[in-house]
């Protein structure tokens, strides 16, 4: 697996720096130009609405007793996770693990944490299902003539059909096999003590019983498409093209789509460049346009997720160093304390 993607990667670069060089690089870069740091900033500032509303999504489905100040952890858990995710795609589901990894660190159980983590991935694809059938919607009432339209029929049935196995595969117990695997690899040994009461699979029915939570994190996860594409509408006001609201979320909606199916590319590199010219060019996006908005929202990933990198690893660092003690900083008990460290949820001083 961590050879495809090493694959998927180089081959998505490639991709990536081909259609730049053949739409011609100096068209592209006055392009991005014409945004601008201001054309940054702007977007970077509308994304953190889709992230806020991706964070009400995911701490919607903690049931129970939830930590203090619990919308403002979820916001940075959200912000790390998809950080992580964009800029360190290379390791599978590493911000996921990361999101949740700050959640135990708050309190929030292990298996609870997982659980939540787990749903909210769920309710965000159904939510995205639903964001590309709009798109979809839009593509067949302005141009009905268009060939991609059945294609992207297609492509949303067989999603479709996948995201639905994978909701009842959680409901038959998947993850009480999945659970056991991290202790088996070493990779989570707090995972070997969880009780039947702590654990994902446990959590996921216990959560999949909330009905109303489940409906209200994926409304949420579709208003955050929404915000997410009203980003790219003010990117391309920036750089002097005024497209309609309607088609700039349709735009959205099958990028993201061809996102999604090419998860084996880490963080879509290339595949992403390329949907913004192929489907660009059915709402008038000239490939430079194309090109220059899928690098605006590469350098709004990288203006969101290095500041939060940079605070994870501050965080983990002064964990780190809280736990080892004064004792095992001289070099004392350096095994047990360097075991609590990598532990989450455990306090400092534990053994």
């Amino acid at each position: 697996m961590r050879i495809s993607l090493i694959l998927g990667a180089i081959a998505g670069i490639a991709l990536g720096t081909c259609l730049v060089l053949y739409y011609g690089l100096d068209e592209v870069g006055d392009a991005f130009l014409t945004a601008g740091w201001q054309g940054i900033a702007a977007i970077t500032a509308a994304h953190f609405v889709s992230l806020v509303l991706c964070s009400l999504a995911w701490r919607v489905l903690l049931v129970g007793m939830a930590p203090r100040h619990a919308r403002l952890l979820f916001f940075w858990a959200r912000w790390l996770r998809d950080s992580v995710a964009n800029l360190l795609g290379i390791v599978p589901c590493a911000g996921e693990v990361a999101g949740a990894r700050e959640l135990t660190w708050r309190g929030v159980p292990a298996g609870v944490a997982g659980a939540t983590t787990v749903i909210d991935l769920t309710t965000e694809l159904l939510s995205q299902l639903l964001f590309t059938l709009l798109g979809l919607a839009v593509l067949v009432a302005e141009r009905p003539a268009a060939n991609s339209t059945l294609w992207a029929g297609c492509g949303l049935a067989v999603a479709t059909v996948a995201i639905v196995g994978f909701v009842i595969a959680q409901r038959k117990g998947l993850f009480r096999f999945l659970e056991s695997l991290p202790g088996r690899l070493g990779l989570l040994q707090a995972w070997d003590s969880l009780s039947e009461a702590e654990s994902v699979h446990a959590a996921i029915q216990h959560i999949y019983a909330h009905r109303s939570r489940v409906a209200a994190s994926i409304t949420l996860h579709l208003a955050a498409w929404i915000a997410g594409a009203a980003a790219a509408w003010i990117a391309l006001r920036f750089m002097g093209h005024r497209l309609p609201v309607i088609d700039v979320i349709a735009l959205e909606a099958f990028v993201h789509a061809l996102r999604a199916v090419a998860f084996v590319v880490p963080s879509a590199v290339g595949v992403q460049e390329g949907g913004y010219v192929v489907i660009g060019s059915i709402f008038g996006l000239s490939p430079d346009v194309a090109l220059a908005l899928s690098l605006l929202k590469r350098a709004r990933e990288i203006a969101i997720g290095v500041p939060a990198l940079i605070v994870w690893q501050v965080l983990e660092s002064h964990r780190l160093w809280r736990v080892l003690g004064p004792s095992t900083r001289a070099g004392q008990d350096g095994y047990c304390g360097v075991e609590a460290a990598l532990t989450p949820g455990r306090k400092g001083g534990e053994r």
